[in-house]
């Protein structure tokens, strides 16, 4: 009989000190998934309220009043572009351009851009270390999905038949077979796994990738982003209502 072995993890996967007690770092990976979490809702991120007050920089066009003008996502869109991309147009519409042009960027360059006059995070709101996480994830988490997505019709250019396999595995165990189990709404105007996928499938992969904030949800990041779009593919054959 033939022997086989994985291969050892990528150095990136885990590191240990030098004290020989064998205590797991954090890993850049998981910093950056963290740090899609905080893009999503900082505040369920590190468990405080958003200020009340609507965010000094939100332009005056927008819709939006209060504590969730502090959500990066509520300017720079799901999908990461902003006034180019889903919210061009609206209820989420403010003008501002997405974040596409900083992939690459020095996260330190990037923290040093959320606490401008423009963005206005502080160490009392917003910890160093998060502002820390959330640019590594704007610099090296975000994905070109109108690569993935098509813009016109939000169809995932992916696999249902393999996306089946992994919803029924992974995802249903929480969200149930037919993505029904967990309703994010109420049972007036239900919004279930099914729902966003086909509304929303920019905020579906987001989701996916990294979590959701403030909720033991498992975040799949570290599968390849083919396998993200085929789960999307197969949520999109899931009920609505």
């Amino acid at each position: 009989m033939s022997a086989f072995f994985l291969a050892p993890a990528p150095a990136l996967a885990q590191e240990t000190d030098d004290t020989g007690t064998g205590h797991v770092h954090e890993t850049d990976i998981w910093a950056m998934a963290r740090g899609g979490q905080l893009y999503d809702n900082w505040a369920s991120v590190i468990e405080v309220d958003f200020p009340r007050e609507t965010h000094p920089s939100y332009p005056k066009a927008g819709k939006k009043k209060g504590a969730t003008t502090w959500r990066c996502k509520e300017c720079h869109g799901w999908d990461y572009r902003g006034a180019d991309g889903a919210y061009a147009k609206g209820s989420h519409f403010t003008g501002i351009k997405g974040l596409r042009e900083l992939v690459g960027t020095d996260p330190k360059t990037i923290h040093n851009i959320l606490m401008d006059k423009t963005h206005q995070y502080t160490e009392k709101m917003l910890p160093h270390s998060a502002m820390e996480k959330l640019s590594q994830f704007v610099s090296l988490g975000q994905l070109d999905l109108d690569l993935y997505i098509d813009r016109a019709t939000k169809k995932a250019r992916g696999y249902p038949q393999r996306g089946a396999a992994m919803f029924q595995t992974i995802c249903a165990v929480c969200h149930g077979f037919d993505g029904k189990r967990m309703n994010f709404k109420d049972d007036a105007h239900p919004e279930y796994i099914g729902t966003i996928a086909q509304s929303n499938p920019w905020e579906f992969v987001h989701k996916a990738r990294f979590g959701q904030p403030g909720v033991a949800m498992v975040g799949l990041v570290t599968l390849p982003t083919q396998d993200i779009i085929d789960l999307l593919a197969y949520a999109q054959t899931l009920p609505v209502k």
